[in-house]
């Protein structure tokens, strides 16, 4: 238990730690978190969706969830998703430009998109897969290889920032050069002396006095230089063209703030990964739980919603099955699931609502019968960058709430660092 503890609270620290970082920074961040990303959760099998619609990512997400117990628990499950090349983004990191991130497709996409998820989960005496004495971690990846073109809000928004971003830089310029052309005497009389530092220096005497000389009148040039730059800066910051400036980017930050990244058209995932059963919350004594690689490919209509499909491999060692014999034999199990998800709602809605169905069928072992999962997601977006998530349904192996064949989870998802 001290372990779960002791996870539970690094998950919340690396949340706040992550919501701090966000608030330090006053850009307009955008909207980016439009579907649950979790490769990890969906090899423990508490992630809200098999299927998980593609869509960019942010560069750091964490999800709490809950089995439905009147909706009183602690989180038992959580997950933490991290983008590399948004997290750790550089200055130079090649076209991530509006028309470079509008590409669907290409080598930089593949880098974009790229997410390491991060799982944990404790289970209880109900869940039938999980011995509740043990942990389960899980490491996984996934990447987009085709992603959608941005759907035609999107566009529109992205065309009035950039009409706008131009305006501002026309007006900038301006603005610069009618303070340069008129600049105080002041200032005058400083690019004066600087014009005369070198005056009478003779460049070509290779003595060692004149070379320190030439030094000193180097750091003298530099000097006058930075003063006249920080003068000139005072002046453009005053200056009274600067209110049109003001407003235009008044106007930008409007605009961001109700920003929404969406895309349309054809999509492809790609996503694996491996978890690890710690058994009785000992880190010392571990073995493989199951590991898996799997595709998923859809459509998603502008106003209509998605229509997604699944084709996953698992591979499950030392699992205790019931044949048709009805006598627990333990084995090497490998399956493969094939599915489908529909979700409604539009590419801009903050409201979604899916159906998923996967069957699943044991590749190594004629003797088990196949299972199915049939869930239904619902999520919404309560603030930005923020979902509240709910899954009702059946899973594989008839996970129980109490009597029945159901389960029911509640969770939340975050999202940060989605300056572009």
């Amino acid at each position: 238990m001290r372990n779960y503890r002791k996870i539970f609270l690094w998950s919340l620290f690396l949340i706040s730690t992550a919501i701090e970082a966000q608030e330090t920074n006053s850009n307009p961040e955008f909207d980016l978190l439009k579907a649950p990303i979790s490769p990890a959760s969906n090899l423990l099998g508490f992630s809200q969706s098999d299927i998980d619609k593609p869509t960019d990512v942010s560069a750091f997400m964490t999800s709490l969830q809950t089995a439905s117990n009147s909706f009183t628990q602690l989180p038992s499950n959580y997950a933490i998703d991290i983008a590399p090349y948004w997290l750790f983004k550089k200055e130079s990191l090649g076209d991530i430009t509006t028309k470079g991130l509008g590409n669907s497709s290409g080598k930089n996409v593949l880098k974009q998109s790229l997410v390491l998820s991060f799982a944990v989960r404790n289970s209880d005496s109900i869940s039938g897969n999980f011995d509740p004495q043990s942990t389960y971690g899980a490491l996984a990846f996934k990447l987009t290889i085709n992603r959608g073109e941005y759907d035609q809000t999107t566009k529109t928004s992205l065309d009035k920032i950039g009409h706008l971003q131009k305006l501002k830089l026309s007006l900038m310029e301006k603005n610069q050069n009618s303070i340069y052309e008129n600049v105080p005497k002041e200032i005058d009389s400083l690019k004066d002396k600087r014009k005369k530092i070198f005056e009478g220096f003779d460049t070509n005497d290779e003595s060692p006095d004149n070379i320190l000389l030439g030094e000193l009148l180097t750091k003298k040039q530099i000097k006058l230089d930075s003063i006249i730059s920080s003068k000139i800066e005072v002046l453009l910051l005053n200056s009274d063209k600067n209110e049109p400036i003001s407003k235009i980017d008044e106007q930008i930050k409007r605009l961001a703030d109700k920003f929404q990244l969406a895309r349309i058209g054809f999509t492809w995932d790609i996503s694996g990964g491996v978890s690890s059963e710690f058994r009785n919350k000992n880190f010392n004594n571990s073995k493989i739980y199951n590991a898996g690689v799997w595709t998923t490919l859809g459509y998603t209509w502008e106003k209509s919603g998605s229509l997604l499909g699944i084709m996953r491999y698992l591979y499950n060692p030392d699992k205790t099955i019931t044949p048709n014999s009805n006598e627990n034999i333990t084995d090497n199990i490998s399956t493969l699931d094939t599915g489908l998800r529909y979700i409604l709602g539009n590419s801009q809605a903050k409201f979604n609502c899916s159906l998923e169905a996967i069957y699943r069928s044991i590749l190594t072992d004629n003797s088990v019968d196949p299972s199915w999962r049939i869930m239904l997601n619902l999520d919404y977006a309560i603030l930005k960058n923020q979902k509240l998530t709910f899954s009702f349904g059946r899973n594989y192996d008839g996970t129980t709430t109490k009597d029945g064949n159901l389960i029911a989870a509640l969770g939340l998802v975050f999202g940060f660092g989605n300056k572009r």
